[in-house]
Order: C-alpha cells, then structure tokens, then sequence
C-alpha cells in the first residue's frame, strides 16, 4: 500500500513538473515569435506594426509614431538571430544579434505580459567593434 501510495505522489509530481514545462516552453516560443515579428518590422519599415507592438510607456517615451519612423529609418537590419531568451514572470528578454550593411550589432529586446500579449517595453542596440 505505501509503495502504491508513493508511485502515486511521484507520478503526481512528475505530471505537474512536466506540464509547467510545457507551459515554459510555450512561453519561450510567444516571446521569440513576438522578438522575431518585430524585428522583421523594423526590416520593413512597418512603423505602424512595429509601434503597436511597443508598451504604452515606451510609446509615450517616444512621443509619436512619426518619432518612432525616425527612430527605426536607420535600423533596418537586414539579418538578426537570437542566441538567447528568459521569462520572469511577466517580463521577458531576448538577446541576440543584428546586422546592417558591414556593422553587427548586439541587440536586446524586454518584453512585458500586457492582457496575454507581449509587448515591447525596452529595446538596446549597441554597435559591435
């Protein structure tokens, strides 16, 4: 009875482990896909798309969306991969790279969990020498 009892508890463990990892995982790819469409954005020139991916805070700390087409005229990256994603809680982070033209950048992009969706709440682009 008692080694019924604790297969039992270590299948219930197990199952619980495993489904908070389904979830992890859920999570990480939300965040890389929200990364991605936003880079692919700034790519195009999409400043409506790419502005309506950004937190009201960040908005308001550029002002305009015809403050942000100036902020992403000259960041068309041509080719970006992200080397590295975390969750807490809320708020999320991808680290990765970019190019445009000859320069590579590294690039780092946080997220926060707005009503289930990420939005782009801070954004770091630092020429790499």
């Amino acid at each position: 009875m008692k080694n019924r009892i604790a297969i039992i508890l270590v299948a219930a463990v197990v199952l619980v482990m495993a489904l908070s990892a389904c979830g992890a995982v859920k999570g990480l790819s939300a965040v890389n896909d929200t990364g991605e469409a936003f880079m692919a954005a700034m790519r195009d020139s999409d400043a409506t798309t790419s502005w309506n991916m950004l937190t009201t805070a960040v908005q308001d700390e550029v002002g305009s969306e015809e403050g942000w087409v100036e902020f992403i005229t000259p960041r068309n990256f041509s080719e970006w991969k992200f080397t590295n994603t975390q969750i807490e809680n809320d708020v999320a982070q991808v680290d990765g790279t970019a190019t445009l033209g000859e320069d590579t950048y590294d690039i780092v992009l946080v997220f926060d969990l707005v009503d289930n969706v990420w939005m782009v709440s801070g954004i770091n682009i630092t020429f790499k020498e």
